[in-house]
């Protein structure tokens, strides 16, 4: 089950305990079964027009369901990668692409249907990442990740590695990828001329307080989660042929009016120098 639902549904149960429901109170306010309760926020998925019910009953906007996720930790499972695993990883980054599916919520099948890998080869993946202590198998004999939070890199070498790729790689698509559709090409993909690209990118600075960047804040995390909630419906409910791929570079901060960095975006177009 993905991370992200399980925050969720744990934030969920403790709403219901906090306001002294039942699942037989929500059953009835919702009108379905008890056991069907207990399956949705058990292990069976919870649909968005479920989850949205739920919420209104428990008088709960995105917003509050966001923050409260954000303050939920595990206690079952460490979430800070160890020395070892460390020096591993960074040395065999396709392990840590490999254990980074798994910890999504990916099965081993579906990450082998995908990047195409031999038996042998996913065999290889799971017998070290469980050496390792990274992933378990379950009494079902369904693999997942051994971290019920989300993985903490450290502060070193794996970390910046890590980052270093993910940040230059975010920087190589949308110069790539995205420029091309804002710049009104025909197509982006040979293979998808009849469907146009949207594709926006914008940078703005905008002057207002903490408290009120805060919410801003808060509210675009909350309307991601909720968009992440739909493709993950609609990634069940449509066939392969009928999805599109959302690319979603969600990147914010709150600098001084004095921050060094502010002058990287006013000079953007060009420095204006006296001529």
């Amino acid at each position: 089950m993905d991370i992200q639902i399980q925050k969720i549904k744990a934030v969920l149960k403790d709403q219901l305990k906090k306001r002294k429901m039942t699942y037989e109170d929500l059953a009835e306010e919702m009108e379905v079964s008890v056991p069907t309760i207990k399956r949705w926020m058990g292990d069976h998925d919870l649909g968005l027009n479920d989850l949205f019910r739920i919420c209104d009953i428990l008088d709960l906007n995105l917003s509050d369901l966001h923050a409260l996720t954000a303050t939920v930790s595990s206690s079952k499972s460490p979430n800070r990668l160890t020395d070892e695993q460390q020096k591993f990883l960074v040395k065999n980054m396709n392990y840590l692409a490999f254990f980074l599916q798994i910890h999504e919520g990916k099965t081993p099948q579906e990450i082998a249907e995908r990047y195409k890998l031999t038996k042998l080869s996913v065999d290889k993946y799971l017998l070290r990442l469980e050496k390792l202590e990274m992933i378990k198998v379950t009494g079902k004999l369904r693999v997942k990740s051994a971290f019920d939070a989300q993985v903490n890199f450290g502060d070193g070498v794996l970390a910046k590695t890590y980052y270093k790729r993910w940040i230059d790689g975010t920087g190589e698509f949308f110069t790539s990828v995205i420029s091309d559709a804002i710049t009104n090409e025909a197509s982006i993909d040979a293979k998808t001329r009849d469907h146009k690209s949207h594709a926006t990118y914008s940078i703005q600075t905008v002057k207002l307080t903490k408290e009120s960047y805060q919410k801003w804040a808060t509210e675009n995390a909350a309307a991601i989660m909720q968009l992440s909630a739909i493709g993950k419906i609609e990634e069940k409910a449509y066939k392969e042929d009928e999805l599109f791929t959302a690319v979603i570079l969600n990147a914010h901060v709150s600098l001084r009016q004095d921050s060094k960095y502010l002058k990287i975006v006013d000079e953007f177009a060009g420095k204006i120098d006296n001529i």
